[in-house]
């Protein structure tokens, strides 16, 4: 896989953002209520957790009512209680995670023609992919926050380029470092691309919230289906290399007498 990296890293890569967005919708539709239920689960728990620390952990107000209030607000954003606060956020946010990323699964699977199920949403808890999910949760977000203070604009580049890695994570044995590094190289290179996906993604995500707010329920998981199919567009599939491997070499032995 390293080497398929640094072979795509040399070429410009194409995709059809209309294709993707359409094979994500057609995945979509045959995995919604397990897509919707990941998405809702995770939600739900991250704020029961939230909810129980607050009883806990007394969060300064960050509401501003008044232009005077902006001065408060930054100050009460750099007390220790918020830092903490925001700390404890981030690894919940970490720690479900995987419940979210088995949408990748689930939208490969079914692209493999199998039937998904319940259990799927829970997988990466015990197929050894929770903590490089979990780490690599914690360094996308940091990243990104640091790249957000450094003026915006190095923030908002990462973010675009960053967003392979969690499919890198899922579907191949790197480390946290190597998957963002992947992603990152891959994607700078082809920046107007990623761009577009991403101005896509969040035109999706803004008419599922016109929709009351309801539609989120459907664009959301779409974003991470279409991440999918943008990723195996990009890096193509390991499963079918080995069966093209598995299968040659079954002709081999089927073919040549002296196999046999």
């Amino acid at each position: 896989m390293k080497l398929k990296v640094e072979e795509i890293k040399q070429k410009s890569i194409n995709v059809n953002i209309g294709d993707t967005f359409s094979k994500a919708w057609e995945i979509f539709s045959g995995i919604a209520l397990y897509a919707i239920s990941a998405f809702v689960l995770t939600i739900v728990i991250s704020f029961a957790v939230n909810f129980i620390l607050g009883l806990f952990i007394s969060v300064p107000s960050m509401v501003i009512t008044d232009p005077d209030d902006l001065q408060s607000a930054y100050m009460s954003a750099l007390t220790p209680m918020a830092f903490v606060s925001n700390i404890i956020s981030l690894v919940v946010g970490a720690a479900v995670a995987p419940i979210t990323i088995s949408i990748f699964t689930m939208a490969k699977k079914f692209d493999k023609h199998q039937n998904p199920d319940f259990s799927d949403l829970f997988i990466h808890y015990k197929d050894g992919k929770f903590l490089p999910i979990f780490t690599t949760y914690l360094a996308l977000q940091i990243l990104g926050i640091i790249g957000i203070i450094l003026c915006i604009i190095p923030g908002f580049i990462f973010y675009i380029t960053s967003i392979l890695a969690m499919p890198f994570i899922v579907f191949t044995n790197f480390s946290t470092s190597e998957a963002i590094k992947s992603s990152v190289s891959i994607l700078f290179k082809n920046f107007g691309t990623a761009f577009v996906f991403c101005l896509a993604c969040l035109g999706v995500v803004i008419l599922g919230a016109l929709v009351c707010g309801v539609g989120l329920l459907a664009a959301a998981p779409l974003v991470y289906i279409a991440t999918y199919v943008f990723y195996k567009t990009i890096v193509g599939d390991d499963d079918d290399e080995i069966n093209e491997i598995d299968q040659i070499g079954t002709d081999i032995y089927n073919d040549n007498p002296y196999m046999k």
